[in-house]
């Protein structure tokens, strides 16, 4: 749900941008509106065009084609210091000579501030971010997750209208990565400012965005809620980016009121679907909404690969239609073993007919 926003939170407006490095399109004719106090995340591989993107709304590279707007005001080539918006980068960059008060203290000298102003501003937004009483120390002193929050400390000290991150957390292992996109969501909520999150991480952007721009070769390849892009891929480069992916050869035999009838190998499932040709199909279907049994009816199969992972299991199921990635969170059986042989129930939940497949 997207925060409440503050009335110093801006509205940004993406208006056919585009972006060329010698013969290479790097950004193509992008368009995104981006609403007062809303966390959007430009979601892709490397080489998408998400950073290109971001740096573009920064200032920091000039824009090839289009318009840019912050606000009210078009900013399309005006210099990073006239935006009002401030970057979270992925090495931090932090001044390593500088205490960790100094260091976000800096924006706020540079305009030159009154000191008791700069004291204020930098003890309240070290306090927001958890860390009163680290004042003194440099940031050679800290772990990898207080480089993180002094670094968000020192953008968010100069109140900007928009705050941009630049995949903040990819040089932090997975469990404080997962700490820290919380605690960035839950600081952006209660901040109410407008941000952009620039990642390449599918469960990060899942977590924290309001919505989500998935980027293909430099265009926007669909844009929705995490829930939306989860459970309606608009392409197959969508449904594969966006969460562990079965693609599986189907047969489409009606389509009537936003729903379908499919036959997937020997079941037939009544699932939501938009307007297709009754037809051969392919459909995408999700691990987790994939029963595995050792009896009953469903598709056939045999267990090729077995992963335990604590709260569930992954299997690669040998199939007719090719293998099939399950995951069974429920186990009832215990874990199954390689060369079992079982039966795959898959949910309507988990089923989408994939437009212009064949």
């Amino acid at each position: 749900m997207t925060a409440q926003a503050n009335p110093q939170a801006a509205r940004v407006v993406l208006e056919q941008v585009s972006k060329r490095f010698g013969q290479t399109l790097a950004v193509d004719q992008v368009s995104l509106a981006i609403e007062p106090g809303e966390l959007v995340t430009l979601l892709g591989p490397s080489g998408c065009g998400k950073t290109t993107t971001l740096r573009m709304v920064a200032g920091l590279e000039t824009v090839g084609g289009g318009r840019i707007f912050i606000g009210d005001a078009e900013v399309t080539h005006l210099p990073p210091n006239a935006r009002d918006v401030t970057m979270v980068f992925q090495s931090y960059a932090l001044f390593p000579h500088l205490t960790v008060f100094e260091n976000v203290a800096y924006g706020l000298r540079v305009l030159k501030r009154s000191e008791a102003e700069v004291q204020q501003a930098v003890r309240n937004v070290l306090e927001l971010v958890g860390m009163p009483g680290l004042e003194g120390r440099s940031p050679s002193a800290l772990s990898g997750g207080q480089q993180q929050r002094v670094a968000v400390a020192r953008a968010l000290v100069m109140q900007p209208k928009v705050l941009l991150f630049d995949e903040p957390l990819s040089n932090l292992d997975a469990k404080l990565r997962k700490r820290m996109r919380e605690e960035i969501r839950l600081l952006q909520q209660r901040l109410g400012i407008t941000a952009i999150y620039v990642t390449h991480d599918q469960a990060e952007a899942l977590a924290i965005s309001d919505r989500i721009v998935v980027m293909d070769r430099g265009r926007t390849s669909q844009i929705g809620s995490p829930l939306e892009l989860y459970k309606a891929p608009a392409n197959r480069f969508v449904a594969e980016f966006i969460g562990e992916a079965n693609f599986l050869p189907a047969q489409l035999e009606s389509v009537a009121d936003g729903w379908a009838g499919i036959r997937i190998g020997p079941q037939r499932l009544r699932v939501q679907s938009r307007p297709l040709a009754v037809g051969p199909v392919t459909v995408l279907a999700r691990p987790e909404a994939i029963r595995i049994q050792t009896g009953g009816e469903g598709l056939a199969g045999t267990i090729q690969k077995v992963s335990y992972l604590g709260s569930s299991a992954d299997y690669t199921v040998e199939t007719d239609l090719g293998s099939v990635l399950v995951t069974d969170y429920a186990m009832p059986g215990g874990v199954l073993s390689a060369g079992t042989a079982v039966r795959l129930e898959f949910l309507p939940h988990g089923v989408y007919p994939l437009p212009g497949a064949s």
